[in-house]
């Protein structure tokens, strides 16, 4: 085997082999207009990005993963129609430069303009995305509607000539084809194209890939271990409650002695036996499994990578959602631990090891995400929790210092400041600043 000298290279290598690394989700932090406006495709057609391999971590990365703004930034975006979008951006440090982007769906999108946006839809966010799939007599009525849905998207970046291109088609409500495109004008080296075809059933998933760039054909595959469907999860929160009935109905019957003693008992059983129920209950999840497999017919080299995930269902709603993922990359001889777990309604947490079995290196990260909520008066409910206007994050690292980011609203306008710095350096801890504009109408 190859070992790596290099843990942070290790990493990087393994988040290649663990995502396809689309363009427009390269960086975890507050997506732009066009990538907000992927998601709601992807979210109108019903296809869940998170029954990929490729996004089996999504839920650590969302917080530890965040890249901080750089330098100043600001994007205007227009909503033209409800099908087609047009986005313009500027940096203005460290260099001057920008982008001109357009999309276009053959469905209308629901995208509102960021003064009255959802929040928590712009922002990359810890959540538990749990999509079953419908029952087959139901899927099968759905196929024809979206078997013709499809979206274009193209950015052309200025000085540099850079040209992004995407473009998706649903062959049915199971099975779509991805091919993204690159044209580096200044670097031919740089320009690929690559194509996923990508077939999901809710119980598994694969996706077949090619990149132009080093001839890599790749295929992943994720397996739900205990995939339910809607009726099915509503199934079983009416099973559980009739058992917690039908078990204090029979304790009831059994009990001949009416004493204030023994009804006190019966009392205690009773809640006893509920916090045994909901102790069970929290502990129900989804397993899944899944792995990749690629090879780069230029370079005559493979690659390999598996990985695991335990997450909570989303129907048992009084527990705190919980998410646990291992990586293993045996060639590279790097893994990878995480637990992200939500500990309050607006606070997450999460801690992430990675260690490489060759070099002994080894990365120990935290993070926080904390959400900031709107100030309610006082004459009003105590009970009930302003709207989210605001997230806090930060991260310290052995390997990658400090990052801290905090994104909000102002007005009509989202931004975010981010910061990024490193303990350990004695000249200068500070690494960068930055601040970030958007607006769209």
């Amino acid at each position: 085997m190859i070992g790596c000298g290099n843990l942070k290279k290790c990493m990087q290598d393994n988040a290649f082999l663990a995502s396809t690394n689309n363009f427009f989700l390269f960086i975890v932090k507050m997506h732009d207009f066009m990538s907000y406006c992927l998601r709601q495709y992807y979210k109108t057609t019903g296809w869940n990005e998170d029954n990929q391999y490729s996004n089996l971590c999504a839920a650590s990365q969302a917080i530890l993963d965040f890249d901080p703004p750089r330098g100043f930034n600001f994007e205007i975006s227009k909503i033209q129609t409800s099908m087609f979008k047009s986005s313009y951006t500027m940096n203005a440090s460290p260099i001057l430069n920008g982008s001109i982007g357009y999309l276009f769906t053959s469905r209308p999108l629901i995208v509102d303009p960021s003064s009255h946006l959802n929040f928590v839809e712009i922002i990359d966010r810890f959540h538990i995305n749990y999509s079953p799939r419908l029952m087959p007599a139901v899927e099968n009525q759905t196929i024809d509607a979206s078997s013709k849905d499809y979206l274009l998207y193209g950015r052309l970046y200025i000085p540099t000539g850079r040209l992004e291109a995407m473009y998706s088609k649903k062959f049915s409500s199971l099975m779509q084809c991805v091919i993204r495109g690159v044209s580096e004008s200044r670097m031919k080296a740089a320009s690929h194209c690559t194509a996923e075809l990508q077939y999901d059933t809710g119980k598994w998933c694969t996706e077949f890939s090619f990149t132009t760039d080093g001839e890599l054909f790749g295929i992943k595959g994720l397996y739900n271990l205990a995939s339910h469907t809607i009726e099915q999860v509503n199934m079983d929160v009416e099973r559980d409650s009739m058992t917690i009935t039908q078990e204090i109905k029979i304790n009831s019957e059994n009990s001949n002695i009416k004493s204030t003693y023994n009804e006190k008992n019966f009392n205690t059983e009773s809640s006893k036996m509920q916090e045994e129920n909901e102790e069970v209950e929290a502990l129900k999840g989804e397993w899944s499994i899944g792995a990749e497999l690629f090879y780069g017919v230029r370079e005559r080299s493979g690659g390999v990578s598996a990985g695991i995930r335990y997450r909570t269902l989303p129907q048992y709603s009084l527990h705190s959602p919980v998410t646990a993922t291992y990586i293993f990359n045996p060639i590279m001889g790097y893994m990878s631990a995480a637990f992200a777990a939500q500990v309050s309604e607006d606070l997450s947490l999460c801690p992430r090891f990675g260690f490489n079995m060759y070099s002994y290196e080894s990365d120990l990260m935290i993070g926080a995400e904390w959400w900031q909520r709107e100030k309610i008066e006082e004459d009003k409910n105590q009970n009930s929790k302003g709207e989210i206007q605001g997230v806090v994050k930060a991260t310290i690292s052995t390997e990658q210092g400090i990052k801290l980011l905090w994104e909000g609203r102002y007005g009509k306008t989202l931004f975010g400041l981010g910061l990024v710095a490193d303990i350990k350096s004695g000249i200068s801890p500070i690494r960068s600043v930055g601040l970030q504009f958007q607006y769209f109408s």
